[in-house]
Parts: C-alpha cells; sequence; structure tokens
C-alpha cells in the first residue's frame, strides 16, 4: 500500500506544469511574480514578461548594453536588431552633435500579446540610461536564481 501511494505521488507531481514567463516591473518596485499565460492586464500593470527559460540570457544582454552605454572611451554605439526568445532588441543609433546615442526598445510577444519597453531613451544621455539598465539588470538577478 506505501508502494502504491508513494507512485501516485510521484507520478502526479510528474505531471505539474510549471510557470512558463518571468515578469519583470519596469519600475523596478514591484518584485518578479510568475505566469503560465501573459494578457493585457499585464502591460497595464508595467509588467514585461520574459520566457523563464530564456532568462539568463535576457539578463545577460541587458547587462551588455548597459556596459555599451557605460564605456566612456567608446565613441560610437552600433544599431543591433536581435531575438532571445520571443522577446526583440532593437537598437537605434542616434547622432548628435557630441556623442552618439541609443535608443533601446525591447518587445515581447507572449500568447499574442505584445508588450513593449523603453529600454534606453535617446533624449537621455548614455550615462544615465547605462546608470537604469544596469539597476534593471541588478533588480532582476535579485529575484531570478
Amino acid at each position: 500500500m506505501k508502494h502504491l501511494l508513494f507512485i501516485l505521488l510521484l507520478l502526479t507531481s510528474a505531471f505539474c506544469y510549471s510557470q512558463k514567463y518571468v515578469l519583470i516591473d519596469k519600475k523596478i518596485t514591484q518584485p518578479i511574480t510568475y505566469t503560465n499565460t501573459v494578457t493585457l492586464e499585464h502591460s497595464y500593470k508595467n509588467l514585461f514578461p520574459v520566457e523563464k527559460d530564456k532568462i539568463h540570457e535576457f539578463i545577460a544582454e541587458v547587462e551588455k548594453i548597459g556596459a555599451m552605454l557605460s564605456d566612456k572611451n567608446k565613441t560610437k554605439v552600433e544599431p543591433f536588431d536581435l531575438y532571445i526568445g520571443k522577446t526583440r532588441f532593437v537598437g537605434v543609433k542616434i547622432p548628435l552633435l557630441k556623442e552618439e546615442r541609443l535608443d533601446v526598445v525591447l518587445t515581447s510577444d507572449c500568447d499574442g500579446t505584445k508588450i513593449t519597453m523603453h529600454l534606453s531613451d535617446a533624449k537621455i544621455s548614455n550615462v544615465n540610461n547605462a546608470f537604469f539598465i544596469n539597476t534593471w539588470a541588478k533588480y532582476i538577478k535579485g529575484y531570478v536564481k
């Protein structure tokens, strides 16, 4: 009887589904949460979804962008367009008189719901954008193990 109960318990846990998406607060005020589906309500709550199994690649790319913007010796920034899972990173170079700035927009298309986030704004200096990006990356790493 004990063996039958153990096998039943083992099979029950094998068929449980884990959460598919990590919901990251854009304003760094709420803890990170997990969900199976993404809806427009998450967009209204300023949450940005990333696939759970791609979160470490996402963090690495965010840190790479932060390092690129904080490098004061680098005078040129390069535009880019890349995908990590269902998240698209688009970086557009904006030439100004004293420096070139980078405008980065993240777009996540999860469960047919598109949610965008302005990660780096060309109206703000690269150093200030890098500070926010690095802070945001540390916030995410603090919750994701």
